[in-house]
C-alpha cells in the first residue's frame, strides 16, 4: 500500500478556488440576458394576469360541476356502501 505525499496548503488547488469566480460570471452573464429581455407593459401584464385568473376560475368551476354530478351519480345508484 502507497502512501501519497501530504500536499502543501499553497499548491493544492480546490474547487472552492474557483467557486467565486464561477459565481461571478454567472451572475454577469445572468444579468447581461436579463438586459436582452423584453419585459410586458403593465396593461400587458395586468390583461395577461386577467386572462390567468379567469382560466383558473373556469377550471374550477368545471371541476367543481363534475364533482357534484360524479357525486350525485355516486350516492344515486349507491355505487359506494
Amino acid at each position: 500500500m502507497a502512501i501519497e505525499p501530504k500536499k502543501s496548503a499553497k499548491t493544492d488547488t480546490t474547487a472552492t478556488d474557483t467557486k467565486p469566480d464561477a459565481r461571478s460570471a454567472f451572475l454577469s452573464e445572468t444579468w447581461v440576458e436579463l438586459k436582452k429581455t423584453t419585459w410586458p407593459t403593465k396593461q400587458e401584464a395586468n390583461r395577461l394576469t386577467g386572462v390567468v385568473l379567469g382560466v383558473i376560475v373556469s377550471v374550477a368551476l368545471f371541476m367543481g360541476l363534475l364533482d357534484a354530478f360524479l357525486s350525485f351519480i355516486v350516492h344515486k345508484f349507491s355505487l359506494i356502501k
